[in-house]
């Protein structure tokens, strides 16, 4: 009885098991995509998600108290912040933007199906078997993750290599506390076992603006520094063009000044000849030296 009593148990919560490691493989999905980690990331991130599952609320394996609601919120801290933070790769900023980014869609898609939960009505609930009931919802939690991750790629793709600057502090401040908020929304909902369905899917919904707030800001702020470089760069190339433009004129003026050297020269030259010709030999040395001085202003300017 007792072997028959652990078979039906493990072929029971097996099932669950596996779509929770389903749930955990498509997040760890998205953190490698977008950061991305390195191969120790993911082996420590399996290795967290199986006690992680175990005190889940979710599940209902160990009796849901302060203590294992604080574990299992822990190890998933370690396992959706500290791990992808710690071992992926880029500019520190740009890490815990996406880190924050990610965790808001993966609390906004637990804060969905709560809020299905509460508001999913069943004429008659013993027709639904629990295993059914889970895969719904682990259904709707991971659908929820890739239309959220899928749409918002375009602007964490631009966002990534900006948010390493230390002008989006502000912004990355804001995102953190945003994300930091609805955390503590989801711990008091679970701690306290809420059960006001309003409640929950308020909360789910001021998540959800959270995250479209987080982007349409985020779109702004971008573009702005995208128009301030755009602007330095047209400065910069301006100021190339006006020092450009000032050693073009400073160079016909010293051509103009040359050719009316030449000129002066033809004709100091002509004088000097018709000098020679007639024996003025000190009138010619005279014209001569004011040929030079001239020559020697010219060159000097």
């Amino acid at each position: 009885m007792d072997g028959h009593h652990m078979l039906d148990s493990f072929t029971q919560w097996l099932p669950p098991f596996m779509l929770y490691f389903l749930v955990v493989a498509i997040r760890m999905h998205e953190i490698i995509r977008m950061l991305p980690c390195n191969t120790l990331a993911p082996r420590l991130i399996m290795l967290l998600s199986l006690p992680a599952a175990l005190v889940s609320p979710t599940f209902g394996f160990v009796r849901t108290n302060a203590g294992t609601f604080i574990t299992w919120a822990l190890l998933n801290f370690a396992m959706y912040v500290v791990i992808p933070l710690w071992y992926s790769r880029g500019p520190v900023r740009a890490r815990l933007y996406m880190v924050v980014h990610l965790s808001l869609i993966f609390l906004s898609a637990y804060l969905l199906v709560l809020a299905l939960e509460r508001i999913r009505t069943s004429p008659d609930p013993g027709t639904v078997s629990p295993l059914m009931d889970q895969a719904c919802r682990m259904v709707m939690e991971i659908g929820f993750i890739l239309v959220a991750c899928h749409t918002t790629d375009r602007f964490a793709q631009r966002i990534i290599p900006r948010a390493g600057k230390p002008s989006f502090d502000s912004f990355l401040f804001f995102s953190a506390l945003q994300c930091f908020m609805i955390g503590v929304a989801v711990l008091v909902i679970s701690m306290r076992g809420v059960s006001d369905t309003w409640f929950v899917l308020l909360t789910f919904i001021l998540s959800v603006l959270c995250l479209l707030v987080d982007v349409i800001l985020g779109t702004i702020i971008w573009r702005e520094h995208d128009m301030r470089a755009k602007q330095r760069e047209a400065d910069a190339k301006q100021i190339i063009l006006d020092s450009y433009l000032t050693g073009s004129q400073q160079m016909l003026q010293r051509a103009e000044a040359m050719a009316q050297c030449r000129h002066d020269a033809r004709n100091q030259l002509s004088v000097i000849r018709i000098l020679a010709e007639r024996g003025k030999t000190t009138q010619a040395l005279e014209h001569i030296e004011a040929l030079r001085a001239n020559c020697r202003r010219n060159m000097q300017r």
